[in-house]
């Protein structure tokens, strides 16, 4: 699965243009699975049905990431941006970026050695980044960018010691190599007759971009699920003191899934929740909750609510610099959400 992290990591597809890294999922899935599609608004659908009438089950993971999208270009040639995604500003500057036809630039702002002390103090605001691609003026820009083009940090893939990985992008799509490990799984159940669930996997898009993350809420419309599962990464404050209130947080690199009670957009099926903190129990499955129900609520908060209402659970990826040009996870944390996964789809009753 390693290997398959790299890949996935290294794809460019921002929220909205996700074709990259569907087009490397759907390769990798469409053996394994009875049917692969896309809905209109472009998330990609894999079924898994046993012969006889099963409960119908939904596990999503999204395949999009932060970036951000061209809004002009200026005439000394320089490129101002929008951020597609819940980007940190601050830490953007000096940042290596590619467009998606292969376009190479660096995030540029007002140089701290200039800033008052205001600024220093202030996030650094949308409107005053831009990225340089060496361009001399407009006319030269426009020859390598337009107007509307999309973009990503640049591709990246780095194993750290102790087993830990950074990349672009790592968190979210070690939660798609997950999903993809829980494909082949669920075939190779189905081949021994021992699938007991009408399976739906969604590979989503549009979740970094817009809040309401109406894309997932759509596939979750048109599949009508039981019961759904969300893998997603969470962010991780372990580095400050105890005493700082970042700590709050309170998920740990290493020390297993977060598995969430409820978070700002919901409150998970109790029946549900309590399940899966016993089958890690039984399993031997690392597992850590989040100190705080405040924390940014994930696609749940989409799915539930979606039909007449659909009990949903979420468990997390622990994921440092979140959101940034190098996410760092630990690997025995992917193959915790992958070993429960594959228990809680096949083998809970």
């Amino acid at each position: 699965m390693k290997e398959l992290l790299k890949t996935l990591s290294l794809e460019c597809a921002p929220s909205g243009r996700e074709k990259a890294v569907a087009q490397r999922i759907e390769k990798e899935i469409t053996p394994y699975c009875d049917s692969v599609t896309y809905d209109k608004i472009g998330n990609l659908i894999a079924v898994i049905k046993p012969r006889k009438k099963c409960p119908r089950v939904m596990v999503c993971a999204h395949m999009d990431e932060v970036g951000f999208m061209v809004k002009n270009i200026n005439n000394e040639g320089r490129i101002n941006i929008v951020v597609l995604g819940n980007a940190e500003t601050r830490t953007l500057s000096g940042r290596r970026v590619r467009f998606l036809d292969g376009t190479v630039g660096v995030v540029s702002t007002k140089p701290i050695h200039v800033m008052t002390s205001n600024e220093e103090e202030r996030p650094t605001y949308e409107d005053r980044i831009y990225i340089e691609i060496g361009a001399k003026n407009r006319t030269e820009a426009e020859t390598l960018v337009k107007i509307g083009d999309f973009g990503t940090f640049e591709p990246k893939f780095t194993p750290l010691a102790g087993e830990t990985y950074a990349g672009k992008a790592i968190g979210g799509r070690a939660c798609v190599s997950s999903l993809i490990s829980l494909i082949k799984e669920t075939h190779a159940a189905k081949k021994a007759k021992t699938l007991q669930k009408e399976c739906y996997f969604v590979f989503s898009v549009k979740r970094e971009i817009v809040k309401r993350m109406f894309a997932v809420e759509t596939a979750a419309f048109n599949i009508r699920p039981e019961t759904a599962l969300v893998l997603d990464a969470f962010p991780v404050c372990d580095y400050y003191p105890k005493d700082e209130k970042e700590q709050e947080i309170g998920a740990v690199c290493g020390n297993g899934i977060v598995i969430s009670p409820a978070d700002s957009k919901t409150v998970y099926n109790r029946t549900l929740f309590a399940n899966a903190v016993g089958l890690c129990e039984k399993e031997g499955i690392a597992y850590q909750y989040p100190r705080t129900a405040s924390v940014e609520g994930n696609e749940s908060g989409a799915i539930h609510k979606s039909t007449d209402g659909v009990k949903t659970l979420s468990v997390c990826l622990p994921t440092r610099n979140l959101h940034s040009g190098a996410e760092i996870i630990k690997y025995r944390d992917l193959e915790a959400l992958t070993a429960f996964t594959k228990a809680w789809l096949l083998k809970e009753e």
